[in-house]
């Protein structure tokens, strides 16, 4: 078994690979998907015939270099976009809620954009079920609504004035 083992290392960092594409595909901050390029070049030395020595420092010099001067160009890349860019909770502040339930400061579901949140309000308001609101806030899973503005006809002053 050591003699297989000895004679097919390609086998050993085939499954590191593997096992490092495995670990990043949970971390995706693109480490060890570099260690992983790493291990793909020894791989590549052991089957070539080259000596275990020559395997581990060609992937060692791979991943090194890999995680030096390609890991940060292509993170700059990944996150490139304006310094002012909203988040999707970001961008909430402002939409239109409808209650569901009565929204207090301590209890309340809403529909916000077609989703049920969990609602508070966002002062001392008290939100009626039905009742148009807007989102003035996101915390986690809640938004904090506040009344949204209307204006509310009252025909019999209307007719007199």
């Amino acid at each position: 078994m050591i003699e297989w083992f000895g004679e097919n290392l390609w086998a050993a960092w085939l499954a590191l690979t593997f096992v490092l594409a495995v670990i990043e595909s949970f971390v995706l901050d693109l480490m060890f998907l570099m260690l992983a390029v790493g291990a793909l070049a020894a791989m590549t030395v052991s089957l070539a015939g080259g000596e275990a020595w020559l395997q581990v420092v060609i992937g060692s010099v791979t991943a090194l270099l890999m995680l030096g001067a390609v890991r940060p160009v292509a993170l700059k890349h990944l996150k490139k976009g304006p310094q002012d860019q909203l988040t999707n909770i970001d961008r909430m502040q402002g939409l239109h809620a409808e209650a569901l339930e009565t929204v207090t400061e301590t209890s309340g579901l809403a529909e916000v954009d077609g989703d049920t949140w969990t609602a508070r309000a966002a002062g001392d308001y008290r939100i009626e079920p039905g009742a148009a609101a807007v989102v003035e806030s996101v915390d986690g899973a809640t938004v904090y609504l506040k009344p949204a503005p209307s204006i509310e006809w009252n025909d019999s002053q209307t007719r007199e004035a």
